[in-house]
C-alpha cells in the first residue's frame, strides 16, 4: 500500500509537469506585446516580452527566474555582478499571464512589461504573425512610395538599387535568423512570418532615415545598412583610401570583419563626379591571387554602395554587399 501511494504521487507530479509546456506564447492585443515564457535548466524560466508598436519591431525585454507552480518570480536579465533592478510576479493560469511588481520594493521601474497577456494558440499565433508581417509589407510599399519624393536627388540612384536588391536582402535576412531560404520554406510557421516581419521593418526603417546633413559627398564618413552591417572610410593625405567593414547579424554573437586600402590608382571620379575605389585583400592565407577576396565600392551621393566577391570567409553568417546610408566622421 505504501509503495502504492508513492507511485500514485509521482504518477500525479508528473502528470502536472507534462501539463506545464517548454514553451508557450501570450499576447496582448490592445498594446501589440507578446510574452513567451520558456522552461530552461536547473528549474530556471526565461521569459521575453516583445513590444510590436511598429509592425515587425525588434525590441525585447529579457528576464529569468524561479517558477513555482503557477507563480514566476523574475528580473531582467543582467551580468554578472550586475543589479538586476525591479522584480516581477507572473501569475500564470492555462489561458493568461497576469505580470505585475513584486510587492513591498521601493520605486519598482516600469519597463512597459505589466499587464495581462492572454494564451495565442499555435493556429492563432499562426494569424497574429502573418498580420503582422502584411502591415509591415504595407508599411514598406508606403514608404518606398514617399522616398522618391522625400530623398534628394543625388540619393535617389542608390533607393533604385536598394529597390531592385531588396528580395536577396530579405532572403539574406532569413538564412542569418532561420538558417533557411524563404523559397525553400513554403509552409511558414510563426516564427518565419515574424522574422519577415523584422527584416521587413529593418527595410522601412532604412529608407524613412535620413542621413545626417553634414554626410560628405567625399569618402570619408561612417556607413551602415538596414542592419547590422558597418563601413568606415579615411582617405589619407597620401590618396589612400582606408576600409574597414564589420557585419554583424540576427543570432550572432561575433562580427565578421574585413580591413583594406586601396592605392590612389584603385580610386576614381566620374564626369558625374561619382566616387568608385577598388580593393584587393591580401591575405597570407589565400596564396592563389584568383582566390583573393574583392571589394568594390561606388559612393551614390550620401549614401555607399558596396560589392564583394569571395569574401564570404571574412563574414561568417551574414554579408557585406548592399547600400549603406552616411554618416559623418565623428568629431574629436
Amino acid at each position: 500500500m505504501k509503495y502504492f501511494l508513492i507511485l500514485l504521487i509521482l504518477t500525479a507530479a508528473c502528470s502536472l509537469l507534462a501539463q506545464v509546456p517548454d514553451k508557450a506564447t501570450y499576447f496582448d492585443e490592445t498594446t501589440m506585446r507578446h510574452l513567451t515564457l520558456e522552461k530552461e535548466d536547473f528549474g530556471n524560466t526565461s521569459i521575453t516580452v516583445r513590444f510590436a508598436g511598429d509592425p515587425g519591431s525588434a525590441a525585447i525585454w529579457q528576464g529569468h527566474g524561479q517558477r513555482k507552480d503557477k507563480t514566476l518570480l523574475f528580473a531582467r536579465v543582467a551580468n554578472e555582478g550586475e543589479d538586476r533592478g525591479t522584480f516581477y510576479i507572473a501569475e500564470i493560469s492555462e489561458s493568461k499571464v497576469k505580470v505585475d511588481y513584486r510587492p513591498g520594493q521601493k520605486e519598482p521601474q516600469d519597463v512597459g512589461i505589466n499587464g495581462e497577456f492572454r494564451r495565442a494558440s499555435e493556429t492563432k499565433y499562426l494569424q497574429l504573425a502573418k498580420k503582422e508581417f502584411q502591415a509591415a509589407n504595407e508599411r514598406l510599399v508606403q514608404t518606398l512610395k514617399a522616398s522618391t519624393k522625400s530623398w534628394q536627388a543625388s540619393d535617389r540612384p542608390a533607393l533604385a538599387l536598394w529597390k531592385d536588391q531588396w528580395p536577396g536582402l530579405r532572403q539574406q535576412w532569413m538564412l542569418a535568423a532561420t538558417g533557411k531560404l524563404e523559397s525553400n520554406t513554403p509552409e511558414k510557421s510563426a516564427e518565419d512570418w515574424l522574422y519577415l516581419a523584422q527584416a521587413t521593418a529593418q527595410g522601412y526603417y532604412f529608407l524613412g532615415s535620413m542621413p545626417d546633413p553634414k554626410t560628405s559627398l567625399d569618402w570619408d564618413g561612417e556607413y551602415d545598412d538596414l542592419g547590422g552591417g558597418h563601413v568606415s572610410l579615411r582617405l589619407s593625405k597620401d590618396g589612400k583610401l582606408r576600409l574597414g567593414m564589420t557585419s554583424q547579424r540576427i543570432h550572432e554573437t561575433e562580427a565578421g570583419t574585413l580591413e583594406a586600402t586601396a592605392l590612389p590608382g584603385n580610386i576614381s571620379r566620374n564626369q558625374d563626379q561619382q566616387l568608385t575605389a577598388e580593393f584587393i585583400i591580401t591575405d597570407p592565407e589565400v596564396t592563389d591571387p584568383a582566390k583573393l577576396a574583392r571589394v568594390r565600392l561606388t559612393k551614390i551621393g550620401r549614401y555607399l554602395h558596396v560589392v564583394t566577391e569571395k569574401a564570404q570567409r571574412y563574414v561568417g553568417k551574414g554579408w557585406f554587399d548592399g547600400i549603406y546610408r552616411g554618416a559623418p566622421v565623428p568629431e574629436g
